[in-house]
C-alpha cells in the first residue's frame, strides 16, 4: 500500500464518511424492510378476507342459476355473473373428471382435468341427501402471487353434481402490491436523497472548513507564513472561532518570524563584522615561508573560538607558533580569542620568553574573565638549532613526524588550560628534531568530530591520514585531512583548525 492510500484510509473525513455511508445504508434497509413487512402482513390479511368474501358472494349469486350442462342461455347468465367478479376462465367437470364446459370455449377441446383436482372433489362433494347447493368450497390461496384456486360443487338442473374450478387473482390486491413496491421505491429514493443532502450539509458545515484549516496549516508548515483560512465567518460556531484563532496565531507567528528574521539579519551583519575584525588578528605567513606552513582555519559559525599566532624576534633567531582553543563557541569564544590575541601580542613585545608569555597569559585570562572562560593552548618555539620547544597548556597533544622513518612522537600536556587559576606555572619541554621533520598542531574540532559510522574522528585516524600523505606539501596534507573529515563527519560541533610546520634547515 502506498503512502497516498495510507493517508486516505487514515483520514478522519474518510473514516466518518465510510461510517456514515454504512449507517445510512443500514438505516435505509431497516426502514424499507419494516415498511415492506408491515404492508405485506396487511396485504396477506386483506387477501385472505377478500378471497373468502368473493367466494361467498359468488356462491350466493349463482345459486338461482339452473345450469343444464349445455352452452345455453343459463350458461351465458352463469358466465356473465362470474365475469362481474373478474373471473373469465373456469372449468366445469363431474366427479369422474369428465369435462362438461370450459370458458373460453376453445379450451373445451384440449382441456384435461388433473388427477389431483379430481381427488380433491371428494373433499367438497355434497352428501346424497344434501341440498342443491351446499355451502362448501375449497380455497387455495397462493400468497406469493396473490392468486386463488377456487373449487366449488354445484348441481345442474337435472340434479347432477358437478364442480366449478377457476384460478383467478384479486386485482385490488395486485394493484395494492404494485403501489407497495412504488412506495418502497420512493422511500428508498427519499432515504438516499435525504442522506446525500445531509452529507453535503455536514461536509460544507464541517469538513470543508476543517479541510481549509488543514491546507492552511500545511502551507504554514512549509514556510508560507501568509497562509490564512478565508471562509466567510457567518456561522459564529466553534469552527469559526477556531478559524479566527488560527488566523490570529498565524498573524502573530508571521510578525514574530519577521522580527526574528530582521534581528538575525542584523546579528549576521554584526557577526560578519566580528569575523572580519577577528581575521585581523590572524598572522601572515610571509615572514615564515621557510616553515612551509600548511594551515586550515574553519569556524563552525561566522566567528571562531580558535586562535593561532606567529611570532618572530630576528635578532634572537626566535620563531614562535601559538595555537589556542577557547571554551564554548560563537561570539563568547571569539571575544575570548580577541582578548588572548591582544594580551599575547602585548606580552610578547615586552618579553618574548615563551614560558613567561604562557604564564602571563593564563593570569590575564583568569583575572579578566574571572574563571568564566578558559582556553587550551600550545606554544611551539624555535630558538635553538636542532631542537623544538613546547609549552602545552591542556591542549590536544601536538605531534612530530619524521618523514624518513615515519616515526611519530606526541607531546603531552604540561599543565591545565589557561585561565583555570592565576598562580599556575607551566614548563617548557625541549625535543631534538631534524630539518624536514613535521610538527602538527590542531584543535579538538578535528579529533572530536562525530562520524557517520559512530564514534569520533579520533587522533589515530588523523595521524594515519597525515602519515599517508607525508610525501605531499604541508598545504596538501591539510587539504587531504580536511577532505577525509568532510567525508566521514556526521556533524560539526566545534571549530576546526590545523597547522603543519616543517623544521627548517
Amino acid at each position: 500500500m502506498n503512502k497516498s492510500k495510507i493517508k486516505t484510509t487514515n483520514s478522519l473525513r474518510f473514516k466518518i464518511g465510510l461510517f456514515y455511508s454504512l449507517l445510512a445504508f443500514l438505516n435505509i434497509i431497516f426502514f424499507t424492510v419494516m415498511i415492506f413487512e408491515n404492508q405485506s402482513d396487511l396485504l396477506l390479511k386483506n387477501f385472505q378476507f377478500q378471497s373468502e368474501n368473493l367466494a361467498n358472494t359468488v356462491l350466493t349469486d349463482i345459486q338461482t342459476i339452473g345450469l343444464t350442462g349445455e352452452r345455453d342461455e343459463s350458461f351465458e347468465v352463469f358466465r356473465k355473473t362470474l365475469k362481474l367478479y373478474e373471473i373469465s376462465k373456469f372449468t366445469i367437470f363431474d366427479a369422474n373428471g369428465t369435462l362438461i364446459q370450459a370458458e373460453p370455449e376453445s379450451d373445451s377441446q384440449s382441456k384435461t382435468i388433473p388427477e389431483s383436482l379430481v381427488k380433491k372433489t371428494k373433499e367438497v362433494s355434497s352428501d346424497k341427501e344434501g341440498n342443491l347447493f351446499k355451502a362448501r368450497y375449497s380455497l387455495d390461496l397462493n400468497e406469493s402471487d396473490f392468486t386463488v384456486d377456487f373449487l366449488l360443487p354445484i348441481r345442474l338442473s337435472d340434479g347432477k353434481e358437478v364442480f366449478l374450478f377457476t384460478h383467478f387473482n384479486i386485482s385490488s390486491i395486485q394493484d395494492r402490491l404494485k403501489q407497495l413496491y412504488i412506495q418502497v421505491g420512493y422511500a428508498v429514493i427519499w432515504g438516499v436523497v435525504f442522506h446525500i443532502i445531509f452529507a453535503i450539509l455536514v461536509y460544507r458545515a464541517i469538513f470543508k472548513r476543517v479541510g481549509d484549516l488543514e491546507i492552511a496549516s500545511k502551507e504554514m508548515a512549509t514556510g508560507n507564513l501568509e497562509s490564512r483560512v478565508n471562509w466567510k465567518f457567518k456561522s459564529d460556531d466553534e469552527l469559526d472561532s477556531l478559524g479566527k484563532s488560527f488566523n490570529q496565531m498565524a498573524e502573530e507567528i508571521q510578525n514574530k518570524v519577521t522580527t526574528i528574521t530582521r534581528l538575525n539579519k542584523e546579528i549576521n551583519q554584526e557577526l560578519q563584522i566580528g569575523k572580519e575584525v577577528q581575521e585581523l588578528f590572524l598572522p601572515s605567513v610571509k615572514k615564515f615561508k621557510k616553515f612551509n606552513i600548511g594551515k586550515l582555519y574553519r569556524p563552525m559559525r561566522e566567528v571562531s573560538g580558535d586562535l593561532y599566532q606567529y611570532f618572530q624576534v630576528p635578532e634572537q633567531n626566535f620563531y614562535g607558533f601559538f595555537l589556542a582553543d577557547a571554551s564554548g563557541h560563537g561570539v563568547s569564544a571569539a571575544l575570548v580569542t580577541v582578548v588572548m590575541a591582544m594580551s599575547l601580542q602585548s606580552i610578547m613585545k615586552e618579553n618574548p620568553a615563551p614560558i613567561q608569555a604562557i604564564n602571563s597569559l593564563g593570569e590575564v585570562i583568569a583575572n579578566r574573565l574571572q574563571a568564566s572562560f578558559f582556553a587550551t593552548g600550545v606554544f611551539v618555539v624555535f630558538d635553538e638549532p636542532g631542537f623544538v620547544k613546547f609549552v602545552n597548556a591542556g591542549h590536544n597533544a601536538p605531534f612530530i613526524i619524521r618523514p624518513s622513518t615515519k616515526e611519530v612522537r606526541f607531546i603531552d600536556s604540561s599543565g591545565p588550560p589557561l585561565g583555570m587559576g592565576d598562580d599556575i606555572q607551566y614548563s617548557l619541554e625541549s625535543f631534538p628534531v631534524e630539518p624536514g621533520d613535521k610538527i602538527i598542531l590542531y584543535t579538538d574540532g578535528v579529533v572530536e568530530t562525530p562520524i557517520k559510522e559512530g564514534g569520533l574522528f579520533g587522533l589515530e585516524r588523523f595521524t594515519e591520514v597525515v602519515l599517508e600523505n607525508i610525501h605531499l606539501t604541508n598545504a596538501e596534507i591539510v587539504e587531504k585531512a580536511m577532505a577525509l573529515l568532510d567525508e566521514k563527519h556526521e556533524e560539526y560541533k566545534d571549530d576546526v583548525t590545523m597547522l603543519v610546520l616543517d623544521v627548517p634547515e
